[in-house]
């Protein structure tokens, strides 16, 4: 299954994409990809607990 999370806040729309068998993998990926992106463009993330930020992306991702 593919599973895409696209970040659009304050910025141009950046999209972070996987291949994955489930949702947990996939969160896994998606999260690891975002990595540099919240680090530089939302910095202020960085407080946030990996829970806040796994709903964040459950929120928003699409599954196809």
């Amino acid at each position: 299954m593919t599973y895409s999370f696209t970040c659009q806040e304050g910025h141009e729309p950046k999209t972070f994409t996987t291949e994955a068998d489930n949702d947990d993998q996939a969160m896994e990926s998606i999260l690891e990809q975002m990595g540099p992106h919240v680090a530089e463009v939302h910095p202020d993330l960085a407080g946030k607990s990996p829970e806040e930020l796994k709903q964040m992306v459950m929120d928003g991702w699409t599954k196809a």
